[in-house]
């Protein structure tokens, strides 16, 4: 359709203004968004045997011509073409993607990613895209040793510019490092997989073979639909790095590493980060505090306000998380299980218990915490152990509370402040508690001993029901509202019988008038000598 001028403005006013109208347009037009460099047209090779730059270069001056950033004839094309590529793109002015397609290339030196920063415009946002984690492998045969990486963002370098940003995507390809691994205590290599910074974005990447897949540095990374399997660890919250958290994973299969699917160093520390439909295990530890820290106890929490929903901690050798001299608080695991299985144990180190750490405050463990116990041969001293544990919820502890009632260990072990860690199992809810002098057994009445219970005594006021029994300094399960077994005397009792604490056995029930308020109400019919009767509690003080 031909343009025509308004009414008003003559056809050489209109023109003109026109193509100023265009001329502008085409100076504020963006760049292309899909600005892509493919790595077979610079020289790579991929078909997985070592191409040093000296097949194709006589000199090194040679192949600074084409590869400025080489500094060795002994250096892989493969590598010199893909660092190429990044830095080509880096510098363009709008970025952009570097290609790989498909095969397998060897590399024997660390990609980098230059540094972005807010107010410098030298270097702009690069992605690297494969064909697919089977089609796209980048491969290191050789360790390139400690501190090293085999891909990194130029500001884990250290230097001026080390609190730089990143902001990239890695997609769709796998890298293969040095000595893949899958028994618990083989001997890991020296350089780790992905040294990450802000904003780095792992989508369908596989890492294998490194002594960290990933190291974690600052914040705001995504990690999508990755497998980080076969390393000494799968991801590192590392010594000497700092983490903001902020971190998201999901669908991230974290299973099958030699010591931990993650390690964090004492220095360091995850907090608000979400980890959505992760799978860790099959390896001695889940979630793994390093000890050691100068004899200080550590620098940060080792786990904060983290989510952690519908993960599994499937086939742990050595505990699920596990930091004795770390803290744990505020975090949510909702629909999250596991189990342990001897074949991914670390010989000579005990299975403590399922989560073991210094202090455990203020967690919420809702759904699936059902599979407390189920599956967990071996524990030594019970599913939970703190020194101190304090304001914990366990919204789905069926299987949790009942454990020492199947003959296991204890739900458990608090060596110091045990308080206010409430339960809601099926039928049931109560709240953790110590056990004063004397003890207790399972199915008796208690009553509160300042900050633990014991035995209820005549005309005291009844705190609640013991579900399982413990000595001394022990934590039980007592039971405050719902059904539940409570020891009773000889006599037989009828359901519906209004329930009072016995004469003379004022941690057993009977039907007997004169004795001091009602503990509840008989759900059914106790023939005489039977031990105990369920009982739905209506307990007048608490």
């Amino acid at each position: 359709m031909p343009l025509t001028p308004p009414p008003h403005l003559g056809r050489r006013a209109f023109l003109g203004a026109s193509a100023l109208l265009l001329a502008g347009a085409a100076r504020a037009r963006p760049a292309p968004d899909n600005t892509a460099l493919s790595i077979k047209g610079r020289g790579a090779v991929g078909d997985g045997r070592s191409h040093p730059l000296s097949e194709r270069f006589r000199s090194l001056r040679d192949a600074q011509r084409v590869y400025p950033h080489a500094t060795a004839l002994d250096q892989e094309s493969d590598w010199a073409a893909l660092q190429g590529a990044i830095l080509e793109l880096s510098r363009s002015g709008f970025g952009g993607a570097v290609t790989v397609p498909p095969g397998r290339y060897r590399l024997n030196a660390g990609l980098a990613l230059p540094n972005l920063d807010h107010g410098d415009d030298s270097f702009n946002e690069v992605e690297i895209r494969g064909a697919g984690m089977r089609s796209t492998v980048l491969s290191w045969t050789d360790d390139l040793g400690p501190d090293r990486f085999a891909l990194r963002a130029g500001s884990r370098d250290g230097g001026p510019d080390r609190d730089g940003y990143q902001r990239t995507r890695i997609a769709d390809l796998t890298l293969l490092g040095p000595r893949p691994g899958n028994r618990p205590g083989d001997a890991p290599p020296g350089m780790g997989g992905v040294a990450v910074t802000s904003r780095f974005v792992l989508d369908r990447v596989g890492i294998y073979g490194f002594r960290a897949g990933v190291d974690v540095w600052r914040d705001h990374s995504s990690l999508l639909s990755c497998q980080i399997a076969k390393n000494h660890v799968g991801l590192h919250w590392s010594k000497g790095t700092r983490s903001f958290g902020d971190h998201l994973l999901l669908d991230v299969d974290l299973a099958g590493n030699t010591l931990a699917s993650i390690a964090v160093d004492p220095e360091n520390g995850i907090d608000h980060s979400s980890f959505i439909s992760c799978h860790f295990g099959f390896s001695p530890y889940g979630i793994l505090a390093g000890d050691g820290n100068g004899g200080r106890a550590p620098t940060r929490s080792f786990l904060s306000n983290n989510k952690l929903i519908d993960c599994a901690f499937e086939a742990c050798g050595n505990g699920w998380i596990l930091g004795p001299e770390a803290e744990m608080h505020g975090n949510s695991l909702i629909g999250c299980s596991g189990s342990l299985l001897p074949r991914y144990r670390l010989a000579g180190r005990p299975v403590t218990g399922l989560i073991v750490v210094r202090r455990l405050e203020r967690n919420l463990f809702l759904g699936g915490t059902a599979s407390f116990g189920d599956g967990t041969p071996g524990i030594e001293t019970a599913a939970v152990v703190a020194e101190d544990a304090v304001g914990n919820r366990f919204e789905d502890g069926e299987r949790l509370v009942r454990m020492a009632q199947d003959g296991g260990v204890p739900a458990l072990s608090v060596a110091r402040t045990c308080r206010a860690n409430r339960f809601q199992a099926v039928e049931v809810s109560g709240e953790f508690l110590r056990v004063g002098e004397g003890g207790v057994a399972g199915g008796e009445l208690v009553q509160r001993d300042y900050d633990r219970v014991r035995r209820a005594g005549p005309d005291k006021p009844v705190l609640g029901v013991a579900m399982a029994g413990g000595p001394a300094g022990s934590v039980v399960p007592v039971a405050t509202a719902g059904q539940v077994p409570v020891a009773k005397t000889a006599a037989a009792i009828r359901m519906g019988a209004v329930l009072r604490p016995a004469a003379g056995q004022a941690q057993r029930v009977d039907a007997a008038n004169g004795t001091p308020a009602s503990v509840g109400i008989a759900t059914t019919d106790a023939a005489e000598g039977d031990a105990t009767v369920t009982v739905d509690l209506r307990l007048t003080a608490r």
